[in-house]
């Protein structure tokens, strides 16, 4: 009986996705659908600069250039994301990082479309930030999304408050 307890208090809870399955569609169907749109807005600038000769529609191209400019950036930092009792996962081709939920600063809530900030205490192989984006259709499952990320807040104050304990024998810096 006493091991079967023991035995519990060692079981990890499993990991929890926190990102949508659909983060490669968002992320290269929306590159799609705006270079469509500022490839037809290019030609329409060159067709009424031809027929008019007036730079301010340069300026508008050159306005939304620096708007997709802006959002691509914004975008380059969201990756697929799980977790569990200890560590964030961050999914990515090259490599996996773990990053232990001890080193998380915030959470927090960046655009009504549903981007999530995570700041990290310490700077880490992504940088000191990273974004991750748990459903494409947030505003209309936000209940959801918001619990499982209340989820990963308790997961993270509770790895806080744990004492960590060292080996005896370990060099400490």
């Amino acid at each position: 009986m006493e091991s079967n307890s023991s035995f519990k208090t060692l079981t990890k809870s499993r990991i929890r996705n926190l990102t949508t399955r659909y983060l490669e569609l968002y992320r290269y169907g929306f590159i799609f659908i705006v270079s469509l749109f500022v490839g037809y807005l290019v030609y329409k600038s060159i067709q009424g600069f031809r027929g008019t000769g007036n730079f301010s529609v340069v300026f508008t191209v050159a306005t939304w250039g620096y708007i997709v400019y802006a959002w691509l950036k914004a975008h380059a930092n969201v990756y697929r994301v799980e977790f569990d009792d200890d560590y964030l996962y961050i999914i990515r081709k090259s490599q996996d990082i773990l990053i232990p939920l001890e080193n998380i600063k915030d959470v927090e809530l960046k655009t009504l479309g549903g981007m999530w900030r995570v700041d990290l205490y310490y700077t880490d192989v992504i940088g000191n930030h990273f974004y991750f984006k748990p459903s494409l259709l947030y505003p209309l499952n936000a209940k959801s999304k918001d619990e499982l990320v209340n989820v990963l807040w308790r997961k993270i104050e509770g790895a806080k408050s744990r004492k960590h304990e060292f080996q005896r024998n370990m060099l400490q810096s």
